[in-house]
């Protein structure tokens, strides 16, 4: 049912874009229509408003589904009951004024209504995902010192879009005007979509590379759907179909220190737009002045890509709060005024590098951690994160007592709102109150929390809290199975902080475990 989910919301964004496409061909012929017959003026008039009204809809359902929104489900049943409606409302028009019959107006929009039933069925007990159960409002929300403004926040999408809009507009009316041949729709939109990519792919590269030539490594290379990621000391391939058509980008290009200066962070940021400015430019000057066949038979193409880019480099210059958190101009403006907001960057993005490179959790400013979890200014699945990163700090610098206050810290934050907190997150818990605190049932109350977020991925981390649980409430062979399945997997990680932070703590949790009973051989060799 999912798979069929996703496949209607990138329907609803084809016939979306369709009946606005259609809308901008009509508009001309209704006028013509219109005044030629006055007395039809009205069908002109409400297919005006009928066209954009109706693929506004399409695509709102389309972008709350692909985006989860909370209000997804909602707009997804709406669309389906307007499917519904539709032909019965243009039967009814069609008739009374004498064009077509009823039933010859039903039967030619069958696929609307079938397509109206498919969607009611597939959305009627759908609910979003638990990450998605957040307030929009509150996931849009401006915070304090983070340069945004609320209102920019929720409505910037839908500007966006109409930035596509009215850059597809403009150029279907200069080809009009100029006599150059207009792309019929499907052509047309693979061209965008190809633009959008190539502006895309422009903008990222212009980020990693950047942050490549300033001594950094990069993590993760996203266009559209095609995601690359550095995973366990290889790169992995992935191909999100769904991101096809709403499409969009990102890149992680992490420090190898933790004392990197502001201004290369700065200069990473500033890149993407930069870039962006530095192609949009030429390629939109190049479709108003070159003459050669081969920019006249690419002449759309090359609009799209000029177009998007020069609207892509503006987008990301506005300070946003975006889904996946803060567009380029907002970065640049928290680095650039400091305090807690630049500390968080740094935080987040040092915490990201122990994957690749040698930082331990030791080496975190747990200082700036402190004051950024003091002044609230995360979400709450950040703030529970940087209680975790505190966490780990102290354990891997020895501070016993002190690790265990960070912990408390995040219970606190966890028991405030858990919405958006993924499973992978609760697993440092249970081994916490199972180890340290003794405590069967508060360790099994984690676990339990953590296995009703039904985690994605079994790592090391949920074998070593498997191995405490089991521990901790006295099964012993189950103990030692959880840690033996923890090892192997720990063994085919490559060396880089990070893991050798989880092979220290699995051999803490081996000689806690040995205090109470003996552990097989294999232990001492950890």
């Amino acid at each position: 049912m999912r798979a069929l989910r996703t496949a209607l919301a990138l329907l609803y964004l084809i016939v979306g874009g369709m009946a606005l496409f259609d809308e901008i061909l009509l508009l001309r012929v209704n006028r013509q229509y219109a005044d030629a017959s006055p007395a039809l003026s009205l069908a002109p008039l409400l297919s005006d408003l009928f066209l954009p009204v109706v693929g506004g809809l399409f695509l709102l359902a389309a972008i709350a589904y692909l985006r989860k929104w909370k209000s997804a489900r909602l707009w997804c049943l709406s669309l389906g009951a307007v499917n519904l409606l539709i032909p019965f409302l243009l039967a009814w028009f069609f008739s009374s004024h004498g064009y077509v019959s009823a039933s010859s107006m039903l039967s030619q929009n069958g696929l609307l209504l079938g397509l109206g039933v498919v969607t009611i069925a597939a959305f009627w007990g759908w609910k979003p995902p638990a990450e998605a159960n957040a307030p929009d409002a509150a996931a849009a929300s401006a915070r304090p010192g983070d340069g945004t403004l609320t209102v920019l926040n929720r409505t910037y999408i839908f500007l966006e879009f109409a930035g596509f809009y009215a850059i597809w507009t403009a150029w279907l009316h200069w080809a009009s005007m100029t006599g150059r041949h207009a792309p019929p729709f499907w052509s047309g939109l693979l061209q965008l979509i190809l633009a959008e990519l190539a502006v895309i792919t422009a903008h990222e590269a212009g980020h990693a590379l950047t942050g490549i030539a300033v001594g950094q490594r990069l993590r993760a290379f996203i266009v559209g759907p095609f995601q690359w990621r550095h995973l366990r000391g290889q790169w992995k391939f992935s191909l999100n179909p769904a991101a096809l058509l709403l499409t969009g980008g990102a890149t992680a290009v992490v420090p190898q220190r933790v004392d990197d200066p502001p201004s290369r962070e700065i200069a990473i940021v500033a890149a993407g737009p930069m870039v962006s400015l530095v192609t949009g430019a030429p390629a939109t000057w190049v479709v108003f002045h070159a003459h050669a066949p081969y920019w006249q038979q690419h002449w759309f193409f090359i609009a799209m890509f000029g177009s998007i880019s020069l609207l892509t480099a503006f987008v990301n210059c506005i300070p946003l709060r975006t889904g996946g958190g803060y567009s380029d101009g907002a970065r640049i403006f928290q680095l650039l005024r400091g305090g807690v907001w630049a500390e968080m960057h740094q935080a987040f993005r040092v915490a990201v590098a122990t994957a690749i490179t040698a930082l331990r959790p030791r080496d975190y400013d747990l200082d700036a951690l402190h004051r950024i979890i003091a002044a609230r200014v995360a979400s709450g699945p950040q703030q529970f994160l940087l209680c975790l990163l505190a966490h780990s700090c102290c354990v891997d610098r020895g501070l016993t007592e002190q690790a265990r206050l960070e912990m408390r810290e995040a219970e606190k934050v966890y028991d405030s709102g858990d919405a958006g907190i993924p499973a992978a997150l609760l697993l440092g818990l249970v081994v916490e109150e199972a180890v340290v605190a003794r405590d069967p049932a508060r360790a099994r109350l984690w676990w339990d929390r953590m296995e009703s977020k039904k985690p994605k991925r079994i790592t090391a981390d949920y074998w070593m809290a498997k191995s405490a649980l089991s521990w901790v409430e006295g099964n012993r062979a189950e103990a030692d199975a959880a840690w033996t399945k923890a090892d192997e997997y720990l063994r085919t990680m490559p060396q880089t902080g990070t893991y050798a932070f989880d092979r220290d703590r699995l051999a803490e949790l081996g000689q806690a475990i040995a205090i109470e009973a003996p552990v097989r051989a294999s232990l001492a060799l950890a």
